[in-house]
Formats: structure tokens, sequence, C-alpha cells
């Protein structure tokens, strides 16, 4: 049973109307689902619109956020804020009581936060589902650079079943009750 997930997403309020949109519906779902959120803590762009969807649909959403970017003003003060001294608590924090990691499209942060959890399940610190929602072939490039690290023999072919790639938010529930089970004992698969 899935009762909560964290999402990573952009907080830019400059990406196309889709990303947006795909936030929003993400939220709906969730919180129709009773699913709680961790997320970034914005009040903008993806994460704002994850937000507004998951208040607006009576869910809970939990952002999690550097006090430095509270005192830019970065912080919504319409969700449940935990407010942290690093970026680094604040990934630990996000996924540390979380069935799933799911990432929309977004920038160096969404990235790093993506890849960091990846690595983290290569490792078995992380071993639940990691879904990248990828809306309009966005994460097809980073897709690409996975699979050459496989070619390349820096990954193995087994380390392609750490993520599961879809490219709507329709079926993100299914995809994580489906993803494939990630043993506690992956890390000596770690290394080629």
């Amino acid at each position: 049973m899935i009762k909560r997930v964290c999402v990573y997403c952009a907080s830019s309020s400059k990406a196309a109307a889709i990303y947006k949109s795909e936030a929003y519906r993400l939220g709906e779902i969730l919180a129709k689902e009773g699913i709680a959120c961790n997320y970034g803590g914005g009040s903008i762009g993806l994460m704002g619109e994850l937000a507004r969807s998951m208040i607006k649909n009576g869910g809970e959403i939990t952002g999690i956020i550097p006090k430095f970017m509270v005192d830019k003003g970065w912080g919504n003060p319409n969700v449940k804020q935990i407010k942290v001294e690093t970026m680094h608590e604040r990934k630990e924090r996000m996924v540390s009581d979380v069935d799933a990691a799911i990432a929309l499209p977004g920038g160096c942060g969404t990235l790093e936060e993506l890849m960091e959890v990846i690595t983290w399940k290569q490792l078995s610190l992380f071993n639940k589902p990691i879904i990248i929602l990828n809306i309009n072939h966005y994460f097809d490039p980073l897709l690409e650079m996975l699979q050459k690290a496989i070619n390349e023999n820096f990954m193995r072919e087994e380390h392609l079943k750490m993520w599961n790639c879809i490219d709507s938010v329709e079926n993100v529930l299914y995809t994580i009750q489906n993803a494939h089970q990630w043993e506690n004992d992956a890390i000596n698969i770690a290394t080629i």
C-alpha cells in the first residue's frame, strides 16, 4: 500500500504549461487516493502546481526546505514545512519516510535529486520504486546517457531495473505498485 511519496520537480515559473498541468494532475491523483507527498517546499512552477492541487483536493503535502531558501521567500506558506539546515539534509528527509520517489521534469536540482536517489538505490540505501515521468520526452537525453553508461560498462544491465519510466501521470500508481522489487543486498552488484 502506498502511503507517502516524494516528488522531485521544478520551481521554474517559465516552464511550459504541459509540465505544470501534469504536476497539478499528479497532485489530484495522489490526494484522491489518500497518498501524502513530500516535496521541495516551493510555491511556484511545478512545485506550486503540485502543492496547489494537493491542497485543493484535500491531500497532505509537506515541503522540506532549507532555511536559507525560506529566508529568500521561496517557501510555500500554504503547506506544512519542515525547515532544515542543508540541501543534504533536505534530500535525505524527502525520502526517509516514503514508499516511492517520483521525478517530474526540472532543472539541475531535480536532475541532481533524481540521480542521487538512483545512486542510493544502486548502493541499497533506498530500495523503493523510482518513477521518472518522461512528460513530452523531457528525460530522453538522461535515459540515453544512463544507457550509454551501461553500454560502456560503467553500470550493469540489471541497473535498468532501478527505475521505471512513464510518459503520463495517469499510470504512476500502477507503475509504483508493479515496479521491480529491488533487493536489499543489491549493493553486491553495485560494482562491475
